[in-house]
């Protein structure tokens, strides 16, 4: 019996390739911005054109790297690795959360006060 609710249609339909569908359309997205400022930037006043470049290079950038199986195949196994880590639940992220706070301070007023008694010792051995 499984565990997952049966669902014809929505997100469960594609499983983990929704992530890297997601994950190639963000990345042409930041080629595309990243390109039309670098256009913007080496021929400036010309906005409209150096937009659609960037629009042309992104989807450019996201065929060729779809295309690509060795980087599909990583970028699908690396997904299906993450989907199979069991996350930490609230209440265990919030004490984890609690007890790196509580240790920070406490290692500095540690350190703090290493820090004011070699200064008074210092203080003593040479001014005196």
């Amino acid at each position: 019996m499984s565990t997952q609710p049966e669902r014809i249609g929505g997100s469960l339909q594609l499983g983990v390739q929704k992530y890297l569908y997601t994950g190639y359309f963000v990345a042409a997205c930041v080629v595309a911005f990243l390109t039309s400022h670098l256009v913007e930037a080496v021929w400036p006043g010309h906005e409209n054109i150096a937009s659609e470049i960037g629009a042309v290079v992104g989807l450019l950038a996201m065929v060729i790297a779809w295309k690509n199986i060795r980087l599909r195949t990583l970028a699908m196994e690396t997904i299906e690795e993450l989907a199979a880590v069991t996350w930490p639940t609230k209440d265990e992220t919030s004490t984890a959360t609690v007890v790196v706070l509580a240790t920070t301070v406490i290692a500095s007023v540690v350190i703090f006060a290493m820090d004011r008694f070699w200064n008074w010792i210092t203080n003593v051995i040479y001014l005196s």
